[in-house]
């Protein structure tokens, strides 16, 4: 692109406007990149009017300033961010990303002229970079979240009797999620003035064995000066080894047993039940 070339579409841009957004309208719904066709043109006008409106403001900058990470196009690459975002919490398909702005692309080199049609692809195809990476990010975030939620909702946090409680971790949850169950693993022993508390590590994917540390040492402060005592279950040697040593610098009783029921056990025969078993 020439320096003579640029301020010529930043006119085009900001005259055009509305001829620009109603042939990318008309382009957009009939795109052959669009497989699924999750989402309506007419939705996302507004949007691109704002990205036509932010190009035409980069224009106006000079040649050399419409390229990928500039100073001009800051704005054009947060739009389009926000704009994979968005994709991604409607449902929406990296097509249809694709499509939009290319086929925008498209619209605007038409117009544009020859001498911008370089500078003009190569941005736009940073601009679909950016937004396909925004999309995959923003939906893998909402995959953590209602990961999260689910094993927060789904974690046994549990009564095995009356002033027995326990909580089976599972899976690979954040150190927020365990310090949650933890916390109310803690009210339910306060609760039923339970002598013990089971934490049972049998169903802990590796993850989350480097999440609980955290989580951990917060339940221990709370758990500091009680006279509940930890037993942990189903644990593996690092985990054991390390409950150990922050049970212990905490003043908690502490207590590991490899299986659940022998921990049950335990708690049970603590409580003041009595455990007979039938020959």
């Amino acid at each position: 692109m020439s320096e003579r070339s640029t301020p010529g579409l930043a006119v085009v841009l900001r005259e055009r406007s509305s001829e620009l957004l109603a042939s990318w309208l008309v382009h957009f719904e009939r795109s052959q990149l669009r497989f699924r066709r999750a989402t309506k043109a007419a939705t996302h006008t507004a949007q691109v009017a704002n990205l036509l409106e932010a190009l035409g403001v980069a224009a106006t900058s000079g040649a050399a300033e419409l390229r990928p990470g500039a100073h001009a196009t800051r704005e054009l690459e947060r739009a389009a961010a926000f704009l994979g975002a968005q994709f991604a919490s409607e449902g929406a398909t990296g097509f249809d990303i694709a499509a939009l702005l290319l086929e925008l692309r498209d619209v605007v080199v038409a117009l544009a002229g020859p001498d911008d049609a370089a500078s003009l692809s190569r941005l736009f195809e940073w601009l679909t970079t950016v937004a396909l990476d925004a999309f995959a990010a923003s939906g893998l975030q909402s995959l953590r979240e209602r990961q999260a939620e689910q094993l927060e909702t789904g974690t046994p946090v549990l009564e095995v009797l009356p002033g027995v409680p326990a909580v089976l971790l599972v899976g690979a949850p954040s150190a927020a999620t365990i310090d949650s169950l933890l916390s109310r693993a803690w009210m339910l022993a306060v609760g039923s003035a339970a002598a013990c508390l089971i934490i049972d590590c049998g169903g802990l994917a590796e993850p989350g064995e480097k999440n609980f540390e955290p989580a951990y040492q917060s339940f221990l402060a709370q758990a500091e000066g009680s006279a509940l005592q930890v037993l942990l279950a189903s644990a593996r040697r690092p985990l054991r080894d390390l409950a150990t040593t922050l049970t212990g610098a905490r003043g908690l009783s502490f207590q590991h047993f490899e299986r659940f029921d022998s921990a049950v056990a335990h708690a049970i025969e603590r409580a003041g039940y009595l455990l007979i078993r039938r020959s």
